[in-house]
């Protein structure tokens, strides 16, 4: 049952999920976040968000308020921190376009915005893969919810193709 919502592994110690959002990105949306319920334990991000969780506050299992901005730990935990995402229904997520995937499909069908972007991006490596190449190993999608995050998001559009409900005549 891959990409299923019900999975939740924890990645090999030999596979690190410790790869950070590039600040590009970050100063093209123009918004702040309430929260990264994500955040890297080992290195100071460029994430403009006034709370940050690390994988020793299980971000995952926190309360989560206001705007979230949230880049997951990619495999096979992506489904569980999508399904708190889609639920929670206020920020930008960016994960790998993954179509195929439950998940996938379901931010697809409830975001207000989505931004598949042109190329790969080269994320920031964690301190444990330095002397890794930072190229994403796929291409990338970023979902919003919520006006403000919709709004940010399209001062991104240039960047790949954009969809938003509003401007195909859904309700947002």
């Amino acid at each position: 049952m891959s990409g299923m919502f019900g999975e939740h592994r924890i990645a090999p110690a030999h596979k690190s999920v410790e790869w950070y959002t590039p600040e590009w990105i970050f100063d093209e949306l123009g918004i702040r976040f309430d929260m990264d319920p994500a955040s890297p334990h080992d290195f100071e991000t460029s994430v403009p968000a006034n709370t940050k969780f690390t994988v020793f506050e299980n971000g995952l299992m926190q309360p989560w308020s206001g705007r979230v901005w949230l880049n997951p730990p990619y495999g096979p935990d992506t489904p569980a921190w999508m399904r708190r995402f889609i639920g929670h229904a206020n920020g930008i997520a960016l994960v790998f376009s993954r179509t195929d995937a439950l998940w996938c499909q379901e931010a697809l069908s409830t975001a207000d915005a989505t931004l598949f972007l042109a190329g790969r991006i080269g994320f920031i490596p964690g301190n444990e893969n330095r002397h890794k190449k930072a190229r994403a190993g796929a291409g990338s999608v970023m979902f919003a919810f919520g006006d403000d995050c919709v709004e940010a998001l399209r001062r991104l559009a240039c960047r790949g193709v954009y969809l938003c409900r509003r401007d195909l005549g859904e309700a947002a």
